[in-house]
């Protein structure tokens, strides 16, 4: 990893901790995660057990998308509380293409992380979108790793937050 990802790696963690806003928190960390992995886009899904649905906290140029965990690689890592890359979109069985035949978009290729509380239980699903430049790698998987960490005690207090 080069002198300018290990700087924004480190830019990454002040802007968790400043947390002003937890909308402007995520939202300034995932476009700095979209620089460090070089990926168009990023979205970061909420697991609702109960109704065993997901939905969009944030997502690039998408509104607040509701569906089924039973569906798409997102359904896939809820399930397995496990990372999944897919290279090739077109040729994985769990791709859910619903959502870009609604928005026009291209997915290429995802690699898609497990949100996890503290006692290990799933919250939510982080998904790195269209790798600019190849596929996703071993280094890849680790930083998508830690921002799924970085990003977990902030998402569950949200979570507290809206269920007052």
């Amino acid at each position: 990893m080069n002198k300018e990802k290990l700087e924004k790696l480190s830019e990454l963690n002040q802007i968790m901790l400043k947390q002003d806003s937890l909308a402007d928190s995520l939202a300034k960390a995932g476009d700095l995660i979209k620089d460090i992995l070089e990926v168009d886009r990023v979205s970061i899904f909420m697991y609702e057990e109960t109704n065993n649905l997901v939905w969009t906290y944030r997502a690039d140029n998408l509104g607040k998308v509701v569906f089924s965990a039973d569906y798409g690689i997102v359904g896939y890592v809820v399930k397995h509380k496990t990372i999944k890359s897919v290279s090739d979109t077109s040729k994985d069985k769990y791709f859910y293409d619903e959502v870009d035949k609604e928005t026009g978009y291209h997915t290429k290729n995802i690699l898609a992380n497990p949100i996890l509380d503290a006692r290990d239980k799933i919250i939510g699903v982080v998904e790195f979108i269209n790798k600019l430049n190849g596929s996703f790698t071993p280094k890849d998987i680790n930083i998508a790793n830690l921002f799924a960490k970085y990003i977990s005690e902030p998402l569950v207090y949200l979570r507290l937050k809206n269920s007052k």
